[in-house]
């Protein structure tokens, strides 16, 4: 008896082992998309050129662009999602994008903007530094999926859960004077009509 139970007990044991390992197997499986890369910049607000109605010259702002490169394996991917949770001043700033048509590779990107007067609102007037970035990262999502998880430093993932969160500061590229530059570096962003 003595000896069944101890059998008994061992099966127990080797059985939450083996299912331990399989789940932990199972999270270490590639998903096929990986973040490789999140760059962070201040940069001015473009001068672009154009003719017509009387030309408005207001200083130059500064926008936050925080540029996440990643990769993807699938041949084609018909959609993922960006999340982006940037931390400025005590407060973590969400916003998403969606991107359509990914062709399988590396040094595939996505960018985010914060406007120059979302920053001066955010920073309190106080010009905006790179030791006011306090955390940043960027989830990829498939169908609501977590696919893949990017820290700019060494963030874990749900960090941004523990602060106040506010949505509607960062802007995707087609919502910035950024939209028509440099149209072939960045993925294609969903639109209304598809």
């Amino acid at each position: 008896m003595f000896i069944s139970s101890q059998i008994r007990i061992f099966s127990v044991a080797l059985a939450l082992v083996f299912g331990l390992s399989q789940s932990l197997s199972a999270q270490g499986r590639s998903t096929g998309y990986e973040i490789t890369k999140i760059s962070v910049e201040v940069v001015d607000t473009p001068d672009i050129q154009f003719s017509g109605s009387k030309k408005r010259t207001p200083p130059p702002g500064k926008w936050l662009e925080v540029e996440a490169e990643f990769s993807a394996e699938p041949e084609f991917t018909e959609e993922l999602t960006f999340k982006y949770y940037v931390q400025l001043n005590k407060t973590v700033f969400v916003g998403e994008v969606t991107h359509v048509d990914i062709a399988a590779g590396k040094g595939l990107n996505s960018v985010m903007y914060i406007s120059p007067r979302s920053i001066s609102r955010i920073m309190e007037g106080k010009n905006l530094t790179a030791n006011s970035i306090e955390r940043i990262s960027v989830e990829i999502t498939k169908q609501g999926a977590l696919q893949a998880f990017g820290p700019w430093k060494n963030e874990k993932s749900g960090w941004w859960t523990t602060s106040p969160q506010q949505p509607g500061y960062l802007r995707n590229k087609s919502e910035s004077p950024f939209a028509p530059l440099y149209w072939d570096r960045y993925e294609a962003i969903k639109t209304n009509l598809r």
